[in-house]
């Protein structure tokens, strides 16, 4: 029997979670099936997948992705674009590596199937947990912290700033400073009960909320937020670079068209 209090916060997790995957698909989908242009074509599927001046679908696809997680555009302020870059893939090896809270009874058992003992690969992945952890959050957090500072400090892009830029950079730093909190000063009992909770959530037998840290609680809270807020924010913005007509041009009968 579940008590009021994980009542309210599981009932959040798959509020948050059933948001995040609605809300995505159907942004996305919007994005590709709105048709824009003079020609009214549709982005994505099938006629236009190339980026302007290419040859290849291949060459198109890998300009995006140089986009996407190189940041290739933003080619005039370096100290802004490695700031970004730290930020971002700082906050991406995060979320992977809470892939660990479930993942990690199974890594224990390959690693015991090549001979090592149970000690040993558990050790390895706490201290590479550890210290890796604390790098990225402090890249997180200093990156993060820069980035907010160039929105004060820079005019323009002050002038163009919204308070969903603020708050989506904040909200992140929060999530950071929560998770580098429990780790470092509050360990958590990942094994016998954050990642048996968390299994329970996916398996739609959620068990009660763990009697942990208020840490803890919050930690969690704030990532049921981020979920719930991504479609509605620009976290979303890198797949648009796929349906963004500046990237696309219509290739057939041997000649290429603006899009």
């Amino acid at each position: 029997m579940l008590d009021d209090v994980s009542i309210v916060l599981i009932g959040y997790f798959y509020l948050a979670f059933t948001v995040f995957v609605v809300g995505t698909l159907y942004v996305l989908l919007r994005w590709i099936f709105t048709s824009r242009g003079p020609t009214g074509t549709y982005l994505g599927f099938p006629d236009l997948a190339t980026y302007p001046g290419q040859e290849s679908y291949g060459r198109a696809f890998l300009n995006i992705l140089k986009r996407v997680f190189l940041f290739s555009s933003m080619k005039y302020d370096k100290t802004m674009r490695a700031m970004s870059l730290l930020f971002h893939w700082s906050l991406w090896i995060i979320l992977a590596v809470h892939l660990d809270i479930v993942l990690q009874p199974y890594v224990i058992s390959w690693g015991t199937s090549f001979g090592f003992s149970r000690d040993f690969v558990t050790s390895t992945i706490d201290n590479g947990s550890f210290y890796g952890g604390a790098i990225l959050a402090v890249l997180l957090l200093v990156s993060g912290a820069y980035l907010i500072y160039r929105r004060v400090a820079d005019p323009y892009l002050r002038r163009i700033s919204t308070a969903g830029d603020y708050f989506a950079i904040s909200l992140i730093m929060a999530f950071g400073v929560t998770g580098g909190v429990q780790r470092f000063f509050l360990p958590l009992d990942v094994d016998s009960k954050v990642g048996p909770f968390v299994v329970s959530l996916f398996s739609t037998a959620p068990q009660a909320f763990p009697d942990l840290t208020p840490i803890f609680a919050l930690h969690y809270l704030l990532a049921c937020t981020l979920a719930l807020y991504i479609p509605f924010s620009k976290f979303l913005h890198p797949a648009s670079f796929v349906t963004n007509p500046t990237l696309h041009a219509i290739w057939g009968q041997g000649r290429e068209e603006g899009a």
